[in-house]
């Protein structure tokens, strides 16, 4: 693949930028449903992968830290924030690299801004290369002066209280996404940005002494085959959709370390929805080797707290459901197959509160998908 297009504000607890794969012509779906059969308690699944840095979300941002960007707070790294949760997120963390973020839960929803909102999530991704990066840094160079790090390209904006900034220190490649800085309005770029280069500067110099001793995992092809996956006729059939939907197609691009992380894993990604509309009927996307994510450990840990659980046809495993009825929100179910992570997502009509029968839609055709991975 050649240089991509850019994004160059990638919020990353509300816009999941992946790196995706193309679809083609869609195959016939299963001729019947097949009603969810009990799920066994959650197996002894694979650990969570080794770490490639000796550092830990709280040795990377310290309270004093968190209260000069945000006000008073007691922030701690989180485990259980939804928008945190996703196979793309935990990509970062399969290739060995570091995933932290600290926040609130006033995530804006339906894309209204709520200023109450406050975010810092850093990522890390190990054995950063000058393909990796130009690959997908595009036409955002690294060219600040004077940079953090290295080498490094930050943007404050002050009307939003927002900053993204990329940096490469060693080998490793830092993105840290900051929302909702607490500054005097109306606030100048520079006003942000004076806030959160103290951070910036104290994530780098400890980053640049973080010991990276663990051997790097192979890079993993993403799957194609989109039709063979998500069949169109399938989510026709189960949303009840007057007009065969078609696939939207992601190339594989965009301003962040998630996007990276999400190639070198292997993240797969497909999209349904109405042809020529931005709104998607079903999305899926699958982490190879994430299945850890799902074990008995992070369960304990809390991670699965906001979930219900759930079962999907033909998933022996725990799976965990976010449906929330009455509520204007999108549709997931999160499942095991294989050692894979599967997140199977619908924002139903993505206008409307979610209705009594959209749950029972997103497990019936999370059993279709479960069906055409075995």
């Amino acid at each position: 693949m050649g240089k991509n297009s850019v994004v160059p504000f990638v919020v990353s607890g509300v816009v999941l930028l992946l790196a995706l794969t193309g679809c083609v012509a869609p195959s016939p779906p299963p001729s019947n449903s097949v009603a969810p059969s009990p799920a066994s308690p959650t197996a002894e699944l694979s650990s969570a992968p080794a770490s490639r840095f000796d550092v830990v979300c709280a040795d990377l941002v310290t309270a004093g830290e968190l209260e000069a960007v945000f006000g008073p707070t007691n922030y701690q790294p989180r485990t259980n924030w939804l928008p945190s949760l996703s196979p793309v997120k935990y990509a970062v963390q399969n290739t060995g690299g570091v995933s932290c973020t600290w926040g609130n839960d006033d995530v804006p929803v339906g894309g209204v801004a709520n200023r109450a909102y406050q975010e810092l999530t850093v990522q890390v991704l190990p054995d950063a290369n000058a393909a990796q990066l130009e690959r997908h840094t595009g036409d955002d160079p690294l060219d600040d002066s004077p940079a953090f790090g290295d080498t490094s390209s930050t943007r404050c904006v002050g009307s939003i209280r927002l900053c993204t900034s990329n940096i490469v220190v060693g080998d490793a490649w830092i993105d840290v996404f900051v929302d909702g800085v607490a500054v005097a309005e109306p606030a100048a770029d520079a006003d942000v940005t004076a806030i959160v280069a103290p951070v910036l500067t104290a994530i780098t110099s400890r980053m640049s002494v973080a010991a990276n001793n663990v051997a790097p995992t192979a890079a993993i092809d993403a799957r194609t085959d989109c039709d063979v996956i998500l069949p169109a006729e399938t989510v026709q059939s189960v949303f009840e959709a007057a007009e065969l939907p078609g696939y939207s197609i992601y190339n594989g691009g965009g301003w962040s370390v998630m996007t990276g992380a999400a190639t070198l894993a292997g993240v797969t990604r497909c999209m349904v929805g109405p042809s020529g509309s931005d709104a998607m009927l079903a999305n899926l996307e699958m982490l190879p080797h994430g299945a850890w994510a799902l074990s008995a450990a992070e369960v304990e840990r809390g991670v699965w707290d906001n979930h219900e659980a759930v079962s999907v046809a033909g998933v022996t495993e725990q799976s965990y459901l976010v449906c929330p009825v009455g509520a204007i929100s999108a549709c997931s179910v999160d499942f095991v197959v294989g050692d894979a992570w599967v997140r199977l997502g619908t924002f139903i009509d993505g206008q409307n509160p979610v209705s009594a029968p959209d749950p029972g839609k997103v497990l019936e055709l999370a059993g279709y998908v479960a069906s055409t991975l075995k």
